[in-house]
């Protein structure tokens, strides 16, 4: 096949360079036509039809939504000092008369409850009277009188405060609240620069916003330093400024590539896709060493151009096509999760290693072919030096010491398997975060001031008209709030018991000796007040439904460790089935924290179904190309010792397994076979070449593929080293341990699979050296070889 293929790449280079040219122009187009938008939504990791997605969303056609909120807060007398405070009432004036903003609530906007004895029910009036705003201390001192607003808008043990700002709901999945979001931060920062006092910006709103910029700021980032660094290595290997121009045409073309697919499937950049272009060029640098590297060597045999670059297409070629099919596939086996995120970037990275593949063997020949021949100072790296030091040894290993290999194999499967039993689970919302980002600290002081910024809720069902407001009912929920309040994890909880207490404390003059819930006799009057209010009077509107059947209980919570918040939930639905009977209540626990909790566990599941395919679809494919169902299980062995000890090291560092960490295995699987697939590909064409002489074989295959896989292997450990430098923590654990994968994967297919070659001869058939149907033709020395030699 490969010698058709490499006649009419030679043959018709003009115009299959002049075409991919073209080609890459007009996609380069469509992206600066169209563009390419970075996502404003927040990735949905459960299916539609999961019971948890069920009640999120039920909740929010009952309530809304509950990712709207930011929050400013501070803890510094200083605010009473100067003109500080009216600085600070200036600050949220400003940011009232944003449009994205629908209100705010701060203790200026604190209100009491008092009877309307003409109208009948309850009207809202100020706690303080607008003229002595001015005067910090005593607005304080007198929120303390109203224990409904402790931990709203104040801690009780300090001078901590905090305002409540409510964004349109319809602009959250948009880039006005993107906008929005960093002109409120940029006020705060002015605010912070002119007296001093630190303000604390935090909300969904806000880490959404600054989840997304990281993303934006390092998705160009990673590409340029992804570029820089495999460029420099691809120079000191090779000595030669234009093959390193040429390999980087080709990767900046898969690239383009890249962004044009996101723009015609209209994929927003997410934090997964902003990975897709500096894994492409990560992945695309290798495929132009392996053909560099084999037309150099073609070239040092008969000195002939185009013969060189005829046989490079043809030998490389079968084991290239393989290679970058099971990268691809790798990544594509996550379509079939129910994951719309992981769908879309498996979908991405998998088109685009095809494209890389693809360019690499339409650029690399035809330009090769114009450019003149390799020099001398071209051709040192593959005499004498360092790396044939390496390989030398390595040879040796496999040769005369491979008792020692298997005990070392075998010391490092124990070690990594007792490693595997300390992984631990996690679900945390904030985990991938960089914790050294301004706000993540702003996080921090939330947690420790007010409870927590990330939302939890409970719906509760009485299953009939008026239920809610019972009695019994609003016991039962006061019942709960103390319990969560107990774990000291979260904010107040807040439900229509805690409203009940306000409207009792304003029916007895607002004292607080009465903030409880009304007797049985108090209850009709004070709960027929409330009904009867109008307009901000009525509070109940934000927490029952208008049948009064339903309620939430809402809360925020603080961040931790994935295994705490996992027994925490655990204990509250426990907890809220013991209060309210399953025969008379329906209730569920729901929120942001608990979905993206459970996201995270759904998608683990999938993520380890997607590896086992992908690992399953890897080895059939081997199988079609060596025809050796033998040869598959000595060529899983090595790919799998990596696996398990990066799966160890996790244990050991104490490192999570999380989508992120999980995501480490199906990619570093799919590359690392591919070293492998080149390593059998050269064997067998040795076993062919020597008359199965298996000994030679091996030898010949280390001394020629090892350079080009030691070559690729550095340019990947580095490439993936990158991402260390991410904001990401879940990122910076995927560079690390993909970068260690590979670097175990580097010596096991050159250590351990040439071993177990050696020690398993009778695994090395006839079917392997000499299939009866062999869908690759790599015979390079047959008569049948077109002559294209005058294309020189």
């Amino acid at each position: 096949m490969f010698k058709k293929i490499a006649s009419v790449l030679l043959r018709n280079r003009n115009g299959i360079l002049i075409g991919t040219i073209i080609g890459v122009i007009a996609l380069l187009s469509i992206v600066l036509v169209k563009g390419v938008s970075f996502t404003t939504t927040q990735a949905q990791l459960l299916p539609d039809d999961d019971q948890v997605m069920i009640n999120f969303r039920d909740f929010q056609h009952h309530f809304g939504k509950e990712d709207n909120v930011l929050i400013i807060g501070y803890d510094d007398p200083a605010m009473q000092q100067g003109n500080n405070f009216q600085q600070w009432n200036n600050l949220l004036d400003e940011i009232r008369k944003l449009p994205g903003i629908e209100g705010i609530f701060s203790m200026t906007q604190a209100k009491k409850l008092e009877r309307d004895t003409i109208a009948g029910g309850f009207v809202l009036t100020p706690i303080i009277p607008e003229s002595d705003h001015t005067h910090w201390r005593a607005l304080r001192d007198s929120l303390h009188h109203y224990p409904f607003y402790e931990s709203l808008l104040y801690n009780q043990d300090n001078d901590a405060m905090q305002v409540v700002i409510y964004m349109n709901p319809k602009i959250m999945d948009s880039q006005e609240r993107i906008r929005e979001v960093l002109h409120i931060n940029d006020l705060v920062n002015k605010y912070s620069e002119q007296t001093g006092i630190p303000l604390y910006l935090s909300g969904m709103p806000v880490i959404r916003t600054m989840n997304s910029e990281q993303v934006k700021g390092e998705t160009i980032l990673f590409i340029s330093a992804s570029l820089l660094v495999t460029s420099i290595i691809f120079f000191l290997f090779f000595r030669s400024f234009r093959a390193t121009l040429v390999a980087i045409s080709v990767v900046l073309s898969a690239v383009i590539v890249c962004f044009a697919l996101l723009s015609i499937l209209d994929y927003d950049i997410t934090i997964l896709t902003a990975l897709v272009p500096p894994l492409v060029v990560v992945i695309g640098i290798p495929n132009c060493i392996y053909m560099l590297n084999k037309y150099q060597l073609e070239y040092k045999k008969h000195q002939n151009k185009i013969k060189a670059l005829q046989r490079m297409i043809i030998q490389i070629g079968n084991a290239a096509i393989l290679t970058n099919l099971t990268t691809a596939f790798g990544f594509f086996t996550f379509v079939f999760t129910d994951s719309s995120t992981l769908q879309e970037f498996g979908i991405i990275a998998s088109l685009s290693i095809v494209g890389v593949f693809i360019l690499s063997f339409l650029i690399l020949p035809a330009v090769y072919s114009y450019m003149p021949p390799p020099k001398e100072r071209h051709l040192k790296h593959h005499r004498k030096n360092l790396i044939n030091t390496i390989l030398h040894s390595m040879e040796d290993w496999v040769f005369n010491h491979r008792k020692f290999v298997y005990i070392i194999t075998a010391s490092i499967l124990l070690i990594s398997i007792t490693g595997i039993f300390f992984i631990q689970k996690s679900g945390n919302l904030l985990d991938d975060m960089s914790k050294k980002a301004k706000f993540y600290e702003d996080i921090q002081f939330f947690d420790e001031q007010f409870g927590g910024v990330l939302p939890l809720e409970i719906m509760v069902n009485s299953n009939q008209a008026q239920g809610i407001s019972s009695i019994n009912s609003l016991e039962r929920m006061d019942r709960m709030s103390e319990y969560i309040d107990s774990l000291d994890i979260s904010s107040k909880t807040l439900s229509i018991a805690e409203l009940v207490k306000f409207a009792k404390q304003g029916y007895y003059g607002n004292d607080p000796e009465f903030y409880n819930l009304p007797t049985n006799q108090e209850r009709p009057f004070i709960l027929n007040e409330i009904r009867q209010s109008q307009g901000e009077g009525n509070l109940l509107k934000s927490y029952v439904d208008s049948t009064l059947s339903r309620a939430r209980m809402t809360t925020m919570i603080e961040n931790m460790e994935s295994s705490q918040m996992e027994s925490v939930i655990s204990d509250i639905q426990t907890r809220l089935t013991e209060i309210f009977p399953p025969e008379r209540y329906e209730t569920y626990v729901t929120g942001m924290a608990f979905v993206f909790m459970k996201g995270t566990d759904y998608l683990t599941t999938n993520l380890f179904i997607s590896l086992s395919l992908a690992i399953f679809m890897i080895a059939v494919f081997m199988a079609i190309m060596f025809r050796s169902v033998q040869m598959i299980f000595i060529a899983i062995i090595p790919n799998f010792l990596p696996l398990l000890a990066t799966a160890g090291l996790m244990g050991y560092l104490g490192v999570a397994l999380k989508p992120s960490t999980i995501l480490v295995f199906s990619i570093a699987f799919g590359i690392a076979v591919d070293d492998t697939i080149h390593f059998l590909a050269k064997y067998r064409q040795e076993l062919k070449k020597n008359r199965g002489n298996i000994a030679l074989a091996v030898k010949n295959s280390i001394d020629e593929v090892g350079s080009s896989m030691f070559y690729t292997s550095v340019v990947l450990f580095a490439g993936f080293a990158i991402f260390l430098f991410s904001g990401f923590m879940g990122i910076v654990a995927l560079g690390g341990l993909v970068a260690f994968t590979l670097f175990i994967a580097m010596l096991s297919n050159l250590i351990v699979l040439p071993s177990l070659l050696m020690s398993y001869e009778k695994l090395t058939t006839k079917e392997f050296i000499e299939p009866d149907t062999d869908m690759f033709d790599e015979d390079v020395e047959s008569e049948d070889l077109e002559d294209l030699s005058s294309l020189s």
